[in-house]
């Protein structure tokens, strides 16, 4: 039974919505609103988190570098809305999309709290495997492979649509920010997204 309306029973719909289709239940579409209310709900967290990082512009002596980082991270939050709102639209599936886009968003954080939960048992319980690079590298993999099924199976119960068209919208959405992300690295101050990705090993390997 879906919680009743309040702040309280929204923030219920909401995990068990994200806990429904993240077990493969298309039911859990329905605990979402489809409201831009509601997808800006499930905006807020992301973009806390940047202005929050935006702070290091005035931190930071390079502050070019930092306003770089801060617009880059704004344009891949938007990038899966618009992307996604182009295909609705074209598919004839814009009534679907609010709802859609606003469960998709929220599901983000599924694959965020899955990775914290194996990395925090895992350095409970075998520390020393935690640290390694391979295990890292396991984690990150998975992680990513689970992002794709999940995103790709919102797409396809959010806006009704074939599998090979839910798969077309999510490549589409990766290639998008592949090349937001090849754009930072060629125009000046020349951000290498991959450099922060790699930090935390580098930083486990020189301990």
């Amino acid at each position: 039974m879906i919680p009743q309306t309040g702040k309280l029973g929204a923030v219920r719909r909401i995990i068990q919505g994200m806990l429904l289709l993240a077990g493969g239940k298309r039911e859990g579409l329905a605990y979402f609103e489809g409201t831009p209310d509601a997808f800006g709900a499930a905006l807020a967290p992301q973009m806390a988190c940047i202005l929050v990082g935006g702070v290091q512009i005035f931190l930071l002596p390079d502050k070019v570098m930092s306003a770089t980082k801060l617009l880059l991270s704004l344009c891949v939050l938007f990038l899966p809305a618009v992307v996604s709102h182009f295909y609705a639209q074209r598919w004839g599936r814009g009534a679907l999309w609010l709802r859609y886009i606003t469960a998709a968003t929220w599901c983000g954080w599924v694959v965020v709290l899955i990775c914290l939960a194996c990395a925090l048992i895992a350095a409970v319980f075998t520390p020393d495997i935690a640290r390694q690079q391979a295990f890292i590298g396991a984690l990150a993999l998975c992680a990513a492979a689970y992002e794709l099924w999940l995103q790709w199976f919102v797409a396809k119960v959010g806006l009704g649509v074939s599998g090979a068209r839910a798969a077309l919208l999510y490549v589409s959405i990766l290639l998008a920010s592949i090349t937001l992300y090849g754009l930072a690295a060629l125009l000046p101050p020349h951000y290498m997204v991959i450099t922060d990705l790699l930090q935390p090993m580098v930083n486990i390997k020189s301990n």
